[in-house]
């Protein structure tokens, strides 16, 4: 039993004690012990874990667990989970019509596993395991409809697909050299990685951080004593700017200085494959971030 669970010999003992000897009633003795314990230790903080990723079919999926301690991150017995717990996430079907769909804890935790538990479930039984709070915080798929692929990228991954940040692209086009396809993906989830967009263009930008900037731009151009007309145009300027900043097209590409916006470089991949290359939808999950 204990080689089934990982449980503490403890924990084996008193449920087979409470189970009469069955080992597969004792098992579910303690998944059930795991839920009630979980109860208890989610009210302690769990700021480590991590960002993983799973791949198939076109579409990927991005999923962040948490735990209390990046020790128990790096466990066997939780990595296990982690890989399970994305491999459900990329095959839910968001049925929706977006490139970037998130997914529904309370759906991916009614999702099924392997073994037959319930992602709840499962999650419970590690934290009797492991000793502490294990929250799935998120999880993100993304998938296109059309030709083109969806490449992902982990930053210092410590596991095959596991690690503390993660960065996923789509990439929308017809051209035939797919894995010239897939490299220009690779790189731009790497780009994604370090230049942390928060939208793919300016366009997409939430209404509330641009007037929140706007707010603080006019603040400090006021304190120039300048003309009104003056003060506008300086605004504006430096709004430009924050867009550089934070939406992915319009970001210097950090991996070639020379490269120009991530816009250009879609644009030079565009004429050396022979075909229109768009960027779909992207997605960046970094451990703890607040979303």
């Amino acid at each position: 039993m204990r080689a089934r669970t990982s449980a503490p010999m403890k924990k084996c003992v008193e449920a087979l004690n409470a189970s009469s000897g069955d080992i597969d009633e004792a098992i579910a003795w303690l998944r059930k012990a795991g839920v009630a314990s979980a109860h208890k230790k989610a009210a302690r903080g769990a700021s480590e874990g991590v960002i993983a990723m799973a791949e198939a079919d076109g579409a990927l999926a991005l999923v962040e667990i948490n735990t209390e301690t990046d020790f128990v991150a790096r466990n066997d017995v939780f990595r296990e989970l982690t890989h399970a717990v994305c491999a459900n996430a990329l095959s839910i079907d968001t049925l929706g019509k977006n490139v970037v769909e998130p997914i529904a804890i309370d759906m991916l935790n009614g999702t099924t596993l392997p073994d037959g538990s319930l992602v709840q479930d499962s999650i419970g039984v590690a934290m009797t395991q492991l000793g502490e709070n294990i929250v799935l915080r998120r999880a993100t798929r993304l998938s296109l409809s059309g030709e083109g692929v969806v490449v992902g990228y982990v930053h210092n991954a410590y596991s095959p697909r596991m690690g503390r940040t993660g960065a996923a692209v789509a990439l929308s086009s017809a051209a035939s050299d797919v894995g010239a396809l897939r490299e220009l993906g690779l790189q731009l989830a790497m780009h994604v990685v370090a230049a942390s967009p928060i939208a793919l263009s300016k366009e997409m930008v939430d209404e509330a951080h641009i007037q929140r900037e706007r707010d603080i731009l006019t603040e400090q151009a006021l304190s120039s004593g300048k003309p009104q007309n003056v003060i506008d145009k300086m605004v504006a300027g430096r709004l430009n700017k924050y867009f550089q900043e934070v939406a992915l097209l319009e970001q210097a590409y950090v991996l070639d200085e020379q490269g120009g916006s991530v816009r250009k470089v879609l644009e030079v991949a565009s004429t050396r494959l022979g075909a229109p290359v768009e960027l779909a939808g992207f997605a960046r999950y970094h451990i703890g971030e607040i979303s």
